[in-house]
């Protein structure tokens, strides 16, 4: 359930703007100081969207988030649906409760921190935050490495924001997995101070991401594949008619 704070300081930033282009702006802003100021270009943007004494609302709401987050819940994803897409070109994203059946049956709980989850189509990172947290729960707090993909960046940045927020290591990419064509790249760290692991940011560009590294190295060493790949497969985009 959405927040009824979160929603009252929602809707008066939508005041006169589309709910789509807000919710964006508030992705930027919680990646602005989630990163410590790191990106600093697109809330330069948005500070001139608003005046002065609305900015506050965007942290307020990253606040009320958070606190929300607790127990790896995804409370961004049930924002986006409710608010922005309304099923738009077939986004409806998995329920938590199917997720984490998925995290039991794939077997994420006997899961070591040398080996990693992926998603290719990540959405909120819903699939992400199942698996990081049977794996906390079985292995006493200890995390593999979590990848994700989408070909939508709200999605992307969604994602990146989940895994900040509750500490998860991992890459996730802006790319179409299917055509292997990749824009951009998250990817967050851990830092321990004084006992506690803090999440770190870094963006990187245009190829940079080990997704592309990877499937590379699985084509060089298994031909095969690669052959079975490009015989086989052919991108498309399922949706659904209601």
């Amino acid at each position: 359930m959405i927040p009824k704070e979160f929603q009252a300081h929602y809707d008066r930033l939508c005041y006169g703007r589309s709910r789509k282009d807000v919710f964006c702006y508030f992705l930027d802003v919680c990646l602005y100081y989630l990163s410590v100021g790191m990106l600093s270009e697109d809330y330069l943007r948005i500070t001139k969207q608003y005046k002065k004494e609305n900015m506050p609302l965007f942290l307020e709401m990253l606040q009320i988030v958070g606190d929300n987050s607790e127990g790896f819940r995804d409370v961004l994803g049930d924002v986006f649906m409710d608010f922005v897409s309304h099923g738009h070109n077939g986004q409806f994203f998995t329920p938590m409760h199917i997720t984490d059946m998925m995290s039991i049956i794939t077997g994420c709980d006997s899961l070591s921190p040398e080996q990693s989850v992926c998603d290719p189509a990540c959405s909120s990172g819903r699939t992400l935050l199942s698996a990081a947290k049977l794996c906390a729960e079985k292995n006493e707090g200890e995390r593999p490495f979590y990848y994700g993909s989408d070909i939508d960046i709200t999605c992307v940045k969604m994602a990146v924001i989940n895994m900040l927020l509750n500490s998860i290591p991992g890459e996730i990419a802006w790319m179409n997995a299917l055509t292997m064509e990749h824009w951009r790249n998250y990817c967050v760290d851990l830092m321990l101070i004084r006992g506690v692991w803090l999440p770190t940011l870094k963006v990187k560009n245009k190829g940079q991401t080990s997704f592309v590294r990877r499937l590379e190295k699985t084509y060089e060493e298994k031909t095969e594949i690669k052959d079975r790949v490009i015989e086989n497969v052919k991108p498309v985009q399922l949706s659904f008619e209601f």
